[in-house]
C-alpha cells in the first residue's frame, strides 16, 4: 500500500479536529516548499535577518568565513 493510500485511510478514521490540524500542516508545508523553491538564497537570507536589530548585526564578526575554525572550535585565529 502506498503512503498516500495509508494517509487517506488514517484521515478517514481520524476525528475532524485532527483532520483540520493535518490539513493546516500540509498546506503550511506546501507553501514553505514553494517559497523555498522559487526564492533565491540571498532573498531567504535577507528575510531571516530582517527582524534582527542592526546593533545586534554590528556585533557579529566580519571574518566568520576565514576564521570559522576559531568561532566553531575555539582554535587560535590564523
Amino acid at each position: 500500500m502506498e503512503t498516500r493510500e495509508k494517509l487517506i485511510q488514517e484521515i478517514q478514521k481520524a476525528p475532524d479536529d485532527l483532520v483540520e490540524e493535518v490539513l493546516n500542516f500540509l498546506l503550511f508545508t506546501k507553501n514553505r516548499q514553494t517559497q523555498i523553491k522559487t526564492k533565491p538564497i540571498w532573498e531567504l537570507a535577507d528575510e531571516i535577518v530582517e527582524d534582527i536589530p542592526q546593533e545586534v548585526l554590528d556585533t557579529l564578526p566580519n571574518d566568520g568565513a576565514s576564521q570559522h575554525d576559531h568561532y566553531l572550535y575555539c582554535s587560535p585565529k590564523r
